[in-house]
This record gives C-alpha cells, structure tokens and sequence, in this order.
C-alpha cells in the first residue's frame, strides 16, 4: 500500500503544479517552482484525500515529495 500511496502523492503534486515526471527528492519550491499558494493547496488536497490533519509547524518540514509521504504515513499509523 504504501509504495502506491507515494505514488498517489507524487501524482497530486505533478496535477497541483502542472510538471510532470516528479520525483520523491525534488525540492517542492527550489526544483518544482512550488509558490506558498501551491503548497496551501497541496497540503488541503492531502488532508482531505487521507482524512488527516497538518500541523503549520509540520507544513515547514515539508521541502519534498518524499517528505510529505512520510508525514502522511506518519499520521495514518497513528492509533
């Protein structure tokens, strides 16, 4: 599951900023041209896809695609 969930993200950031062949270490902002309005969407999209909550504090840990897979799991494994 979790290889596709990755993937699912890589493709919502793909969608969200109109590039195309992401890759999990690019960095959302410096390689992806990501602008804060594209991460506030980005981050709203995943928490309604996944029925999580993203703290503000965790949005700023947030550089790349695998960053964001991680934070994702992090919180679905949470009992």
């Amino acid at each position: 599951m979790s290889l596709s969930r990755e993937k699912e993200i890589i493709k919502m950031i793909e969608v969200q900023l109109g590039k195309g062949n992401v890759q999990r270490t690019d960095r959302l902002v410096e390689d992806l041209g990501a602008e804060s309005a594209d991460i506030a969407n980005l981050i709203a999209a995943t928490e309604e896809k996944y029925d999580i909550a993203i703290k503000e504090s965790e949005i700023a840990r947030i550089l790349t695609p695998a960053d964001l897979f991680v934070l994702v799991e992090k919180k679905l494994n949470v009992p």
